[in-house]
């Protein structure tokens, strides 16, 4: 599968917040990093990743989200997110880029990026 079309339902299943289409493309070895320390900021394997999304999900409310891209080149593809957020009580909008490397048609590696 071209990367472009890969990136494509990625991200449209992302936007469409339907976790059984965008997990269809994960590796069983995918490992997810995000800056910093912690639990979260690397979680590996297909099991494990789920756990990292509801975690999110519980101490997220989610006002607003965009969505752009994908932009992809070689293996790997981008999503930039723009969030209106509020995280252990406090309201902030953020903007971050998920960073997805593709090997055989699946996602081995997400990688988020924000300030």
């Amino acid at each position: 599968m071209a990367i472009e079309d890969l990136a494509k339902g990625f991200t449209k299943a992302v936007i469409a917040d339907d976790a059984p289409a965008y997990q269809a493309y994960w590796n069983d070895n995918i490992v997810s990093l995000e800056p910093g320390y912690g639990d979260m900021a690397r979680v590996e394997g297909r099991d494990a990743l789920p756990a990292k999304h509801n975690w999110w999900e519980e101490n997220a409310e989610m006002h607003s989200v965009t969505t752009e891209g994908p932009y992809a080149y070689g293996d790997q593809f981008a999503i930039r997110y723009t969030m209106d957020v509020t995280m252990f009580g406090q309201r902030t909008q953020s903007a971050e880029v998920g960073l997805y490397t593709v090997k055989n048609d699946k996602v081995v590696e997400e990688r988020f990026m924000y300030g």
